[in-house]
């Protein structure tokens, strides 16, 4: 496969005791996420099952082992690596990041990835302000997940023949989810706006430093309600592409109706990342979707997995 498929999906509550009625079901998840195509995946509002909880796929059936690599699991995404590691014949990962307060076991991000295409090398939290002026900030801390990949491509050798050989390439990825609107629209507006600056502001010490890879894609739920926001504007003056800025809709609910919240910026002038485009996963059915999988939509983009850096294809 020449290119990385890579999404995110605030997947509402999974396993919080507000779909206790509504049975989210782990099945669904992991069929929507087959159906997708998915190499790396970026979540939102995971919550932590406790350790000593026996996790089975069905009642009666052996206990599944965690595929977290950290200390901290989540019984809905082991069940969902489990059918994907059966179904695709590959090894699914998953870690979940921390929040400001590191106890917090709700309203989680974490990255998933499949651990055959992909190695998560490293994930750092990136050292945000979370307060200004009274404001509180990303309560969801920032973290950026360092992987790597390696692809057999086609080089010259010294005579000038062409050669099949293995090369290895970096991406960075920051998984993010910006203040909610619940509490007044322009107030948040106004908090997301300094999320925006505080995090641009480490992103390019990050590239400047190289603790960043250069392919580097920020993606998550930013509740963002349109293109218009103060938040957009400094993502964009900080060299980044905002692949949702027709404000395609990613989140539905009976209640609120449509919204453009889900997002991904990406590193402006990039070959590798040069037909990158935002696509939205999204069923016919908006109320089957909201019951079984989520209130928001999937976002999906792919990523030049054979081309790295500067190089000029």
């Amino acid at each position: 496969m020449s290119f990385l498929q890579i999404a995110s999906w605030n997947i509402e509550h999974l396993s919080g005791h507000q779909r206790e009625q509504r049975r989210q079901s782990a099945f669904a998840l992991a069929d929507h996420i087959e159906m997708a195509g998915i190499d790396i995946l970026v979540l939102q509002e995971v919550y932590v099952t406790p350790k000593e909880e026996e996790v089975r796929l069905v009642e009666g059936s052996p206990p599944i082992p965690s595929k977290a690599t950290s200390d901290r699991r989540n019984g809905d995404l082991d069940v969902v690596c489990y059918l994907l590691e059966e179904h695709l014949g590959n090894e699914w990962q998953y870690q979940i990041i921390p929040n400001r307060t590191s106890g917090d076991k709700s309203q989680l991000c974490a990255v998933m990835w499949d651990a055959t295409r992909v190695k998560l090398d490293d994930m750092q939290p990136l050292p945000v302000s979370h307060f200004e002026d009274g404001d509180n900030l990303w309560d969801r801390k920032p973290h950026v997940c360092n992987f790597t990949s390696d692809i057999k491509i086609w080089r010259k050798d010294e005579n000038g023949e062409w050669k099949i050989v293995q090369e290895g390439r970096k991406l960075s990825v920051v998984p993010i989810h910006m203040k909610s609107n619940y509490g007044g629209v322009t107030e948040n507006r106004r908090k997301r706006a300094k999320e925006a600056i505080t995090l641009c502001n480490e992103l390019v010490k990050g590239l400047q430093n190289g603790a960043i890879d250069p392919t580097l894609i920020v993606i998550g739920d930013t509740n963002i309600l349109n293109n218009s926001e103060p938040a957009i504007e400094t993502f964009v003056d900080s060299g980044f592409i905002d692949l949702n800025n027709n404000d395609g809709a990613t989140y539905w609910s009976s209640q609120y109706g449509e919204a453009p919240f889900d997002r991904a910026f990406v590193a402006k002038d990039r070959r590798e990342l040069q037909y990158t485009r935002q696509y939205i996963m999204r069923s016919s059915d908006l109320q089957a979707h909201d019951r079984f999988l989520s209130d928001h939509y999937m976002i999906k983009l792919s990523v030049k997995d054979y081309v790295d850096d500067m190089d000029p294809r």
